[in-house]
Formats: C-alpha cells, structure tokens, sequence
C-alpha cells in the first residue's frame, strides 16, 4: 500500500489528525475527531433519539478500534435534509445550553452531569458551512496526494457533527490553524468554568451587596491597606527579610524590596531614592518598624478642638481680666467719690484744718494730714568697702543684726565674689566670705537658722552658716544659670526657692539638697528670675505662697490648703520690671518698673495682695513715678514709719535719691549722689531707723529723722 492510500485509509477510518490533536490538546486531555459518516447517519433521520444515537456511535467508535476495520460507505445526503438535521440538533443544543447557565449560575441547585453525557453542537448557518468546506479542503489536501484531493472535490460532504470527551479541567487554547477554526464548537457539559479573580469580601460587605437595592455592586475599602509593600503588593512581615521598614521620608516597603530597589535605582541612574516621592535615599535611612497593622486617623477634627479650647481658654482669660479692671476701676471710682465729699465739706468749713482734721478722726480713727510727722534723711556715714568696684547687693537681718555686702574679692589668692559682714550699730566693715568665681546676684538670710544663700548665675547655688562662715551645701537645677535665691519661714523654714536663666523656678529642701521638690516653667515667658519672696500665710491667703519677678513678668504662686501644690496667677502689673521687695510687717510689695509705651517714665508700685473673685491680685495702693531713663538694674525700698510709708529710690537721670511720702502723696526730699545707687536697704536699731546705701565701692549711711509741723 503506497502512502497515499495509507493517508486516505486513516481519514476515513476517522484517526486523529496531527494538527487537530497537537501538543496543546496532548497537555490538556481534550482531543477533538471527526467522524464524517456518523454525521450522514444522524442527519438522515429528522426524528432521531440523540441519547439512542449517541450510545450506537460510541459503540461503534469501540468496535472500530479493536477490529481496526474502516467504515462503511454511507449513502450520499441532499442538502435539503442535511439542513433539516442540523435545525432538530440546534433545538436541542438550545435546550441544553439553557441547562448549563442554570447549573453554573446555582451549583448547588443543578448537580453535576453523569460522566456519558455528551453535548450536540448546533452546526453553523449554510453560507458559513460552505465556506468552511471550502477552506477545509485545501488544507486537508496539502497532506495527501493529488488524486486524493481530486477526489475529496467530486463528492461533497455534511456539515460535521462533533464528539467530545469533556475532560476534567479546561484546555488552554490551540495553536494550530484547524483548531483555531474547529475548536469554538466544542462545549462540554462537565467542563467547568475558568476560576475569576474576585476580591474578597469580608461578611458585613457581602450582605451590603445582596441588599443593595439597584442590585448594583457597592465599592467596599480594601481590608488590606496598611498591610501591604507598595513594591512586591505582598504583605510585609514582623521579621525576616521581607519585615516592615521605613526610609527617612516616612514611606514603608518590604525590606527585602527596598533594598532590591536602592540597588537597582543606583545602577540606572546612579542615584537611590525612594520609589513613591523620589527623596534620595541610602541604606543606612533604613529603619525597623516594629507595627503589626499600619493605619492613619484622621486628625482633624482633634486638631479643630484643640484649637477650640485654646480658644475657650483665651476668651475665659481675657474675660478674667476684663472683670478685674472692671472691679478696680469701680474702687478707684468709689475712693475718689470719697475724696470728692471730703474735699466739699472741707470747703462748707472755710478750709479749716479742724474740719479736715475732725473729717479724718472720725473716718477709722486714722491722723489727718496735718498731724503727720515730716521725715528727713541726713548723712551720717560714707565708707569704702573694697576698692575693686562690683558691689551690687546690700542685706539687713534684723534677727541676727546683721547687714552684708557683696563686694569683689580684693585678694588675689582667692579671685572672684563674696560678701562683706558690716556691724550696724557702729557701720564698720567686718570679716569676707568668699562665696563664688562670678558676680553675686542675689542674697537671702534665713530667719529661724544661721543660714545665708547666695546666687550668684553659676549653675548652683549655696548655702553658707553665718556662724562658721562655711558652706554647707549646694543645690544645682540642671546645669542652668541660678540668678534669684530666697528661704522661706515658718513652718515651710526649710524651704529653699530659685530661679534660673529661663524663667525656670525651682523648690529645695534644705535636709535634701540632691533632690528637686517641684519645678516651673512659664509657658510663655522665658525671661530671667530677677528676685524671689516667700509670702506668709494670712488672712487671705490661708496657705501663704511666694512671688516671683522676672523682667516682664509678675507671677504669685499660691500653695494650696491640702497640700504644697502651689498654683501659678500672673499679676495684673505691666512690666518690664527691675526689682521686687516685701515687707512682711506692713504685707506691702513694692515693684520698680522701667519705662513703657503707656508710661513714658519708670514707675514705684507699691501694693498689697488680695483676692477678687477666688484670683489672686495686686492692689496697687501708690505709683510712684521716677526718671526716664534707666539703662542700670537698681533696687529701691519701703520704710515703715508709724501708720505711714516711705518710699526711697534712685533717679539715674538726675542722679539724685529721692523720697517720696505715699499718706501725702508727694516727693519729700530729694539728694544729689554722683555715685550709682545700686541697692538701698533699711536698716532698724536700738539708736533709730538708718537708710544703707550701696555704691559701686562704698555704702552710703543716711539717719531717718521725724518732725511735727
């Protein structure tokens, strides 16, 4: 048998073409044949049973591989009954392609197909099988000999009916040309559908899908942001390579990625930056997260109440102190309508000073105008303390009659600060105590111990006693600048207070020196502690508490009845200031202020603490106005005399010391002194009351004398 004949023999015995089943169709198990005679045989018979038909092929198609015979010859068909054939099988294929959207829409309702059944394709329209034939022949003749293809011509043939054996999972497509022709016909029951990429949803999402009531599919947040590398889209890890990093712009990868990437971005452009905002970037910006979830809130709405609040604060605040002036402005009012009635029934009484006089009697027992006694200075020493100038503080203590100096140290072996001890009865300078390398600031005495300390803007401050001239402790507040000192009395005499640089304030206990009891810090003023006192409890202020000054700001910190938590109340005085003094006997606070806006000249305040409304306030009983200029930090203080109060200053524009009377309100006295006075000091004795004034070098001694007019 030549090879033509074993070509066409093997087409009519229905093998399957090479082409047909390729290596594609090998791969999948889905081989497609061909059996041209059984199309004749079903196509005959309009009426025919596809189940019966299909059993009777697939026994034929069994005794034709074991007897290896080929087929019979079958009777040539018109195409009028090919046609009718085709129509009965495209009912059919209809009806069973309707079955097969139902079972794949609802598996569960539909079950799965016995392994037998097989499916009938609807062949195509008359033009499209024409045209088929008439493609397919060509090909097929390109593989057998030219008589064989002559012989395929003469005798047409019926459109093709399909068996396919449905494997069980789906093929990928052919590549061959007569697969690409043949194989959209082929559909099988038992093949299912390829899987779709779905993203999952969670639960909750899935019911929002089915209740949705457009049917349409609502737009879920995808569960896994925050949890993936923007690189490899893979989720990242607690450890390993792939754990979760971060670059110094704050975008986080796998760290595996990252680096893959730095490595990658330096070899392309021999620069590395970050994949998402092009930052440079270097390996050692690589840092470990140590986050199982990443997820962002939103802060707004935080950040809009907490600028509501600050808002709410404000307003309470500015309302405060609009009640305060409101308040003080009501008394001054009030004082001066008593002033204005006192001055009309002085005028009804001839300007007498008896009716001024009875006036006064009568309101509080207190002494009219008249019957004030007159107060002089007199000079009654000058001496020299050192003649290396740098005295800056001058101190009385009444309890252990006592008056220091600071003063520049005038040895040589021992350079730097201290202070000087002078005896007040006789006003002679007596033994230095050395106390620091730097300018002393500040000075305190205690008034139940022997103790004294002294600032002096080191890091520390000291403790000395008076007694043995040593110093017994020292107490630093985190390495900052101390410029301000102060002990406290009675029963909190083991209180020590300081204040640094920056407008820190700091509370000791003497029996503990290493140790910080509380600390402040002003929120917004970081301006230096000038000066601290301690404010004894009273009348108003059950628990005491204690001032502090700094150049623009006038705090009072009241301690609390239930504990030592001292709360903090800014003043209502306009600074900056220069100094701060108290007088315990008359509870007074005096206050020297440089010049302002408002008040073109430097100002005395003298005033009183009291409460309005449950706040702390400064009732300002007298102001006092000086020079204009003030480029030099000065001290000025308050004298007690009788039921009245003294008020001694430096005026450096005129270079004068002046006295003011605050019951006659007016300037007394006034004395030229070349020398800047840089401290003032009263100073009481068994021989009367004396004013220390303190030079650059020298102290100035002044006898306070009274007369009757």
């Amino acid at each position: 048998m030549s090879d033509t004949e074993s070509d066409g023999d093997a087409q009519g015995e229905g093998v399957v073409d090479p082409d047909i089943f390729s290596s594609d169709s090998r791969e999948s198990d889905q081989p497609v044949v061909r059996r041209r005679n059984w199309q004749r045989i079903m196509t005959q018979n309009p009426d025919f049973d596809p189940d019966h038909v299909l059993r009777e092929m697939e026994d034929a198609y069994n005794s034709d591989d074991a007897s290896g015979d080929s087929e019979e010859a079958v009777p040539y068909l018109e195409p009028a009954d090919v046609r009718a054939g085709a129509r009965a099988v495209a009912a059919q294929l209809r009806h069973e392609l309707l079955l097969l959207d139902r079972r794949l829409a609802e598996p569960e309702e539909y079950p799965e197909p016995a392994e037998d059944q097989r499916l009938i394709v609807d062949p195509p329209p008359e033009n499209q099988i024409e045209a088929e034939l008439q493609a397919d022949q060509p090909n097929e003749n390109q593989e057998a000999e030219p008589q064989a293809q002559l012989a395929d011509q003469e005798q047409p043939e019926a459109p093709a009916v399909l068996l396919v054996d449905p494997p069980p999972m789906p093929s990928p497509p052919s590549t061959s040309r007569r697969n690409q022709g043949e194989e959209p016909g082929v559909i099988s029951l038992d093949t299912p559908s390829p899987p779709k990429k779905r993203k999952r949803l969670s639960a909750a999402a899935d019911k929002s899908l089915k209740k949705s009531p457009e049917g349409k599919p609502t737009i879920v947040e995808d569960e896994d942001d925050g949890l993936t590398c923007p690189i490899c889209l893979d989720s990242w890890e607690m450890s390993g390579e792939h754990r979760l990093v971060s670059l110094r712009c704050g975008h986080l990868f796998g760290e595996s990625c990252i680096r893959r990437w730095l490595n990658e971005s330096q070899r392309q452009s021999s620069v590395k930056v970050c994949p998402q905002c092009k930052t440079k970037a270097t390996f050692r910006d690589i840092r470990h997260l140590y986050a199982k979830r990443i997820q962002m809130l939103d802060t707004d709405i935080r950040e809009q109440l907490e600028a509501e609040r600050r808002r709410t604060q404000t307003l309470t605040t500015e309302l405060a102190t609009a009640k305060l002036a409101h308040t003080l402005t009501a008394e001054k009012l009030m004082l001066l309508q008593k002033d204005n009635e006192r001055l009309k029934e002085l005028v009804r009484a001839g300007g007498g000073r008896g009716a001024f006089g009875g006036d006064a009697d009568g309101c509080g027992g207190q002494k009219g105008i008249h019957q004030l006694a007159m107060h002089r200075l007199y000079m009654e020493k000058n001496f020299e303390i050192t003649r290396e100038p740098g005295c800056r503080v001058l101190l009385y203590s009444a309890k252990h009659s006592m008056l220091v100096a600071s003063q520049k140290s005038a040895q040589n072996l021992f350079p730097g600060y201290g202070v000087r001890f002078i005896d007040p009865p006789s006003f002679k300078p007596l033994h230095f105590l050395h106390t620091s390398a730097l300018l002393v600031r500040d000075i305190a005495f205690s008034e139940s111990q022997h103790l004294l300390t002294v600032a002096s803007r080191e890091p520390k401050i000291k403790i000395f006693d008076i007694r043995t001239r040593l110093c017994s402790s020292m107490f630093t507040a985190h390495d900052k600048m101390l410029w301000s000192c102060a002990l406290d009395r009675n029963e909190r005499e083991h209180f020590l207070y300081g204040g640094d640089l920056r407008g820190g304030v700091y509370i000791y206990d003497l029996r503990f020196p290493e140790n910080i009891l509380c600390e402040f810090q002003a929120e917004d003023n970081f301006s230096p502690v000038i000066h601290i006192v301690p404010v004894p409890p009273n009348k108003t202020f059950i628990s005491g508490g204690f001032l502090v000054c700094q150049l623009t700001a006038l705090t009072f910190y009241e301690y609390a009845a239930a504990n030592d938590t001292a709360v903090p109340t800014r003043l209502n005085v306009e600074g900056p200031f220069l100094s701060m003094q108290y007088d315990a006997v008359q509870d007074t606070v005096l206050i020297s202020a440089r010049s302002n806006p408002t008040s073109p000249q430097s100002r005395f305040i003298l005033g009183r603490m009291d409460k309005m409304d449950g706040t702390p306030v400064l009732k300002v009983k007298a102001t006092i106005f000086g020079s204009k200029a003030t480029p030099i930090m000065t001290r000025p203080t308050q004298l007690g005399v009788e039921d009245n109060t003294l008020v001694v200053g430096y005026l450096q524009d005129s270079k004068q010391l002046m006295m003011h009377d605050v019951r006659r309100e007016e300037r007394v006295q006034t004395m030229p002194v070349n020398e800047v006075v840089y401290d003032i000091c009263p100073v009481a004795t068994q021989a009367g009351s004396y004013l220390a004034a303190l030079t650059d070098n020298k102290c100035r001694v002044y006898k306070v004398n009274s007369s009757k007019r």
